[in-house]
């Protein structure tokens, strides 16, 4: 049962944010990604070269941990479930550009992310991410902080499932 569980680490190094937590949801919100038709593999051979966790368009998620489950492994799967619905939202919208922000108004988008991480955490994604992936990765950061995964599920439900 928590060997899935077991499979988070949020997509970079950075420090675990200060709202994360073990969330009893999470392995709710695997199954939902599973129905949904993500593949989910864990620890492959190329984790630990700079990444936790990572979403692929080709609705392909990788999940990379050590041990017992923790806070950090949790916020993970929280971080690349939000890539999941910017990528489901983008299908939805007709947008082939792959995985864009969830939120269409940038500045609606970037007042909430300012509400939910510090400004640190903020200053920390803008180093370790590529300018053009600055608005994806806050907003995924900031997802993963605000939402519980149950109440990422009912959103992906809602996001993904025709």
């Amino acid at each position: 049962m928590f060997k899935p569980l077991a499979a988070l680490l949020a997509a970079t190094t950075l420090s675990v944010p200060v709202g994360a937590t073990v969330d009893p949801g999470t392995p709710h919100l695997l199954q939902t990604l599973s129905e949904y038709g993500i593949t989910i593999t864990y620890n492959p051979s190329d984790c630990g070269q700079g990444f936790a966790g990572r979403y692929s368009t080709t609705k392909e998620m990788t999940l990379c941990y050590r041990g017992q489950p923790t806070a950090f492994d949790h916020d993970t799967v929280r971080h690349e479930t939000m890539h999941v619905l910017q990528h489901c939202a983008a299908l939805r919208r007709g947008d082939d550009r792959g995985i864009v922000p969830l939120a269409i108004n940038p500045t609606e988008r970037n007042q909430w992310v300012s509400q939910v991480l510090r400004s640190g955490q903020i200053d920390e994604i803008k180093e370790n991410y590529p300018v053009r992936a600055h608005q994806i990765e806050l907003e995924a950061f900031a997802a993963a902080a605000h939402y519980n995964a149950t109440q990422l599920a009912t959103l992906v439900t809602q996001w993904c499932f025709k």
